[in-house]
C-alpha cells in the first residue's frame, strides 16, 4: 500500500523523511516538477492507501485542489490534511469527497522540524463518529503517539489560536514591556529577573525575546480567522517594528 504526500515544501518534505525512515511506501507530488518523488504523471499511482496534505492553508484553491486529487487517486482509503487552514475547511472538503477525511496539524520549529514531529503528540480529528479500528491503528505505525479531538473545527482552532497566536501574544507582550523599559530607562533583562523564580515554581510567567515576528506561520495564520480582536497581535508587533526603527 502507498502513502501519498501532496505539497512537498517545509511540511510535506518532513513528513515524506518521517514516513519514508518508517519504512511506508511513499510518494511525493509537487506542482515543482524537481521536488517530486517517485511520482510520474503518467503512470497511475498503485494501491493508493492515504493522501497526506500539504499544501499551503493559505491558497485560495485549497479546496479545489485538493478535491481534484481526491477524484485524481483512485481506491484511496483516507485523506489527512496536514496544513493550517481556515475553520471549517477540512468538512467542506469532507462534504465534496466519498473518501474520509481527517484533519491533523503539525506542530514544531521549521529547523528541527523532524525531531519535533517524532517526539509531540499528532492531534488527529474526525467530523465521522465512527473511525474504523484498523484507520486508528494505521495511523498509530505512522505516528506513534496519537490523540483525537472531537471535531476537525476544533483542531484546526486549536493550531491557529493556542499554537501560533498565542506565540504570537506572548512576543507581543514582551514587546509593549521593552518599549516601556525603553522609554524608562530601564535594563529589559535585569527587569525580567523579577519574574525567574516566579516561572520556575509555578510555570506562568515566560519571559519571551521582544523581537519582531515574522517568519510565515504567526501573522500570516491570523488571516484564516475572522475575529478583530485576533489582529491585534499583527497592531502590536507593526508599532514594535516602527518603535525599532
Amino acid at each position: 500500500m502507498t502513502d501519498i504526500v501532496l505539497g512537498m515544501g517545509e511540511v510535506g518534505q518532513t513528513l515524506f523523511d518521517l514516513l519514508e525512515e518508517r519504512n511506508f511506501d511513499i510518494i511525493g507530488i509537487d506542482v515543482d516538477a524537481s521536488k517530486c518523488k517517485k511520482f510520474s504523471e503518467n503512470k497511475q499511482i498503485e494501491n493508493p492507501e492515504y493522501l497526506h496534505v500539504c499544501l499551503p492553508g493559505e491558497l485560495l484553491e485549497f479546496v479545489d485542489i485538493t478535491v481534484n486529487w481526491i477524484n485524481r487517486i483512485k481506491g484511496l482509503k483516507v485523506v489527512l490534511i496536514h496544513s493550517t487552514v481556515k475553520p471549517g475547511t477540512t468538512k467542506m472538503i469532507q462534504d465534496k469527497s466519498k473518501v474520509l477525511v481527517l484533519y491533523s496539524p503539525v506542530r514544531g520549529v521549521h529547523k528541527r522540524f523532524l525531531d519535533d514531529i517524532k517526539k509531540y503528540t499528532k492531534f488527529i480529528s474526525s467530523d465521522e463518529k465512527n473511525i474504523d479500528s484498523k484507520i486508528k491503528t494505521d495511523l498509530e505505525k505512522r505516528f506513534e503517539k496519537i490523540d483525537w479531538m472531537s471535531t476537525t473545527k476544533t483542531a484546526e482552532l486549536a493550531k491557529i489560536l493556542v499554537d501560533t497566536t498565542y506565540y504570537g501574544w506572548l512576543i507581543n507582550y514582551a514587546q509593549v514591556t521593552k518599549m516601556i523599559c525603553e522609554k524608562e530607562g530601564i535594563d529589559f533583562d535585569e527587569m525580567w529577573k523579577f519574574a525567574d523564580e516566579i516561572h520556575e515554581n509555578l510555570g506562568n510567567r515566560p519571559k519571551m525575546y521582544p523581537g519582531i515576528i515574522g517568519g510565515h506561520c504567526v501573522i500570516p495564520n491570523l488571516n484564516l480567522i475572522d475575529y478583530e480582536n485576533i489582529d491585534i497581535v499583527k497592531k502590536i508587533n507593526e508599532m514594535y517594528e516602527k518603535f525599532k526603527k
